[in-house]
């Protein structure tokens, strides 16, 4: 927009020649990215063009056509294939052939990828046809040229039509209001100079701009019309000329509406023949307050696929995504279900109607629902639409406003509600090592044969087909009973309205058992995660300072998982899982432990306040002089019965920076022996270890019996007799426990792991 040229432009413009000219063929680059997509040029006419892939020059000055006057005002809307593209538009005012003079460049370099532009048209400008040419590209500058080279883009050539002077003006601002599955309100802006005799209009589902031998589909005295008979789900087209005694104006810059669909009687919808960032599925609507987005994702639906998600930033940025129309909304018959999911936290997502799908003030809820899960397995939404929403009305799903928490939405069901209903708000409380109390809302029509129970190990949701296992609970509270220790336990719950007739399940639930106290135990730390301690069930740390207590994966004494325990300054502890048996006096702890230094110093006691570090209480202090599980590494402490029968044992370090390592804990009865033997023990080793096929046992001691176990306890083998070459070539690669069973009477047990 150069307006500041107009009055040279009155000036110099008589002096221009308007003869016909041969216009350079320009030359562009080989990218095929960025080219002219789509353009419409509109005053007193206007044409359209689509491109769907590029072509380095295109003349369009015998088939496209724009049409202004002396002093009137060509708007520009330009879109490009590829992010990034500029645009400049040429006009060959004194039609000489070539672009460069005076005010021949009205729209410079645009900075965006869509143009929305203008240039006016001289005052003095004489009539007849004149060359547009808009040049595409990234990189343009104001000293372009435009016959080319451009590296990056293409070109594309109009015409410009300039009439003598226009009796009847072109009205303007289309809008469409009121648009039902068959009907439309379309009105407009009459022009500055009103015409005499009213306005024709024309629509089609077609995109074929109508002509000046156009009939028109209907007049109007008023700057409205209604129109009907139109098709569900269809783009609509539609011009407005205004009629001027004899005359009449142009077709105006057109409008486009869509009808909506027809009425439905049930829906699902997943999204996944959706575009991907489209705002909607077909049918519906989404009103957007503030800030708030909705949008079509992949990756978020349900199995990864795609799903609908709204972001709303704070109440004051909601998001409203209206589903399609229901012919039986407020029949009482059907019901919402669907599956959603948060990013993170509590997201809060609301269900209910609006009577106007473009006004967010017209939302009534329904039913708040407070989602917290972050995945869609084993989780389920209903909601019962009752028969007093109003018949003109759609159902909506607004985003509640929690700032930070985007809601997916996948699997929408419009359906029959179901005769049998889903119990709600399953409470877990009462947890110990081998029961759970459960509680449940009786839904509103009580199930005449009450409650089916899965509970599993495993997350996976049950289906209408899986069974149970407990059939037919009448009692609510219910103490589900038979639990392993240290265990998490997945649970779902569903009404028994018949035989033949069950609810869905509710969403899961899940909790972990409590520890039970142990009477032994051998433990390897192989089959947890590393990290910290914790990831072994039962077990417990306690720290000050920086102190640490993990799961190691490198190093250990055999496999490859020990604890890592570094007091850094501080303190750290290990804790050790419950022992029923601890002050028995019959039992020692047992572990292969080495330092980073010849200097470590290992403290083995008890706590009696699992989280308080002060409540230890000291047994024995070990030094740690070996730097290895080489040699001399296993040490062994007897636990006195003076130990509280409520304590638990505890592994403490305190001393430096040192960092301590330890493996193959064991709590086990003690074995008396002398001092020969005791030499011997500490020196039975099997070798290798990892193995191949063949282990040996070292040391000078007299075997009655070899068992292996694996890591649950069970026994794989087992051989008698005084042997020390045992072939276990038989075995998979793994982690095993190899029991030696002295003649005296002492054992000890050793990890081994099989390559």
């Amino acid at each position: 927009m150069r307006k500041h040229y107009l009055f040279w432009m009155i000036l110099l413009l008589p002096f221009f020649k308007l003869d016909a000219q041969t216009y350079c063929t320009p030359t562009t680059g080989t990218s095929t990215t960025y080219y002219l997509k789509n353009a419409i040029f509109s005053d007193q006419g206007a044409f359209y063009y689509d491109a769907s892939s590029h072509q380095a020059y295109v003349n369009n000055s015998a088939t496209h056509t724009v049409t202004s006057y002396p002093g009137g005002t060509v708007k520009v809307h330009l879109e490009f294939g590829g992010s990034g593209a500029k645009a400049l538009v040429w006009v060959d005012w004194n039609s000489n052939g070539d672009f460069n003079d005076f005010y021949e460049n009205p729209i410079g370099t645009s900075n965006y990828v869509t143009v929305d532009d203008q240039f006016f048209i001289p005052p003095t400008q004489a009539p007849g046809i004149y060359r547009i040419r808009v040049q595409s590209g990234t990189g343009l500058s104001a000293t372009s040229n435009p016959c080319g080279p451009n590296t990056n883009g293409n070109f594309v050539d109009f015409s410009l039509k300039i009439d003598a002077a226009i009796p009847c003006f072109v009205p303007s601002t289309l809008t469409a209001a009121n648009i039902t599955n068959n009907s439309a309100s379309i009105s407009w802006d009459a022009p500055t100079t009103a015409p005499n005799n009213g306005y024709e209009y024309y629509y089609s589902s077609s995109n074929t701009t109508p002509d000046n031998t156009t009939s028109a589909s209907g007049t109007s005295t008023a700057t409205s019309a209604s129109i009907g008979g139109l098709a569900s789900f269809t783009n609509y087209y539609y011009y407005v000329r205004s009629v001027c005694g004899t005359s009449k104006s142009a077709w105006s810059l057109r409008g486009i509406f869509k009808t909506k669909c027809d009425p439905q009687t049930s829906m699902f919808e997943d999204f996944d023949a959706v575009a991907i960032g489209a705002s909607n599925a077909d049918c519906w609507d989404r009103i957007i307050a503030g800030t708030g987005s909705q949008t079509i994702s992949t990756g978020g639906g349900v199995n990864s696929t795609k799903a609908m998600y709204q972001s709303a930033n704070g109440p004051a940025n909601t998001v409203i995504a209206v589903l399609p129309r229901f012919s039986n909304i407020n029949a009482g018959t059907n019901w919402l279900r669907f599956k959603a999911k948060v990013n993170s936290g509590t997201g809060l997502t609301e269900i209910g109607y609006v009577t106007n799908d473009a006004d967010a003030a017209s939302f009534v809820n329904i039913q708040s629902i407070n989602v917290t899960n972050t995945i869609y397995d084993g989780y389920e939404y209903t909601v019962v639409v009752p028969n007093t929403v109003p018949a003109n009305a759609r159902l909506a799903i607004r985003n509640g406003g929690t700032t930070t928490v985007t809601l997916y939405f996948d699997n929408i069901y419009w359906e029959p509600k179901a005769t049998c209903f889903v119990p709600a708000n399953l409470a877990l409380s009462n947890v110990t090592s081998a029961t759970v109390d459960m509680t449940w809302t009786v839904p509103t029509v009580a199930p005449a044969m009450g409650y089916d129970i899965y509970y599993s190990t495993n997350n996976t949701p049950p289906t209408a087909t899986t069974t149970p296992n407990l059939i037919g609970i009448t009692a609510n509270p219910y103490t589900l009973q038979g639990l392993n220790s240290a265990t998490t336990y997945y649970i779902w719950i569903r009404s028994r309205c018949s035989a033949t007739d069950q609810s869905m399940w509710t969403n899961i639930a899940s909790f972990l058992t409590l520890c039970a106290p142990k009477t032994n135990l051998s433990e390897g730390f192989e089959a947890y995660n590393t990290g910290l301690i914790t990831n072994a069930p039962c077990w417990g740390k306690l720290t000050t300072g920086n102190g640490g207590v993990n799961i190691n994966g490198t190093g250990a004494y055999a496999g490859t998982k020990h604890i890592m325990q570094r007091p850094l300054n501080s303190s750290a502890m290990a804790i050790l899982p419950e022992l029923s048996n601890i002050n028995a006096g019959t039992h020692s702890l047992t572990f292969r432990a080495y330092c980073s230094a010849n200097t470590g110093v290992m403290k083995v006691g008890y706590i009696t306040n699992p989280t308080d570090i002060t409540s230890f209480v000291l047994i024995q202090t070990l030094n740690i002089t070996n730097t290895s599980y080489t040699g001399a590494s296993e040490y062994s402490v007897a636990i006195p019965t003076t130990v509280p029968s409520t304590a638990k044992l505890a592994i403490y370090t305190d001393s430096g920076n040192l960092i301590y390592y330890y493996d193959d804990v064991s709590w086990a009865p003690t074995v008396v022996l002398g001092v020969n033997e005791i030499a011997a023990k500490h020196d039975i080793t099997l070798y290798p270890n990892p193995f191949t096929d063949i282990i040996t046992i070292s040391g000078g001691v007299q075997l009655q019996s070899v068992v292996v176990y694996d890591l649950s306890g069970k026994l794989i083998k087992e051989f008698r007799g005084s042997e020390k070459t045992i072939s276990l070539h038989d075995l998979t690669s793994g982690v095993y426990m190899v029991k030696l069973n002295m003649k005296n009477g002492s054992s000890k047990t050793v990890k081994a792991v099989k390559k």
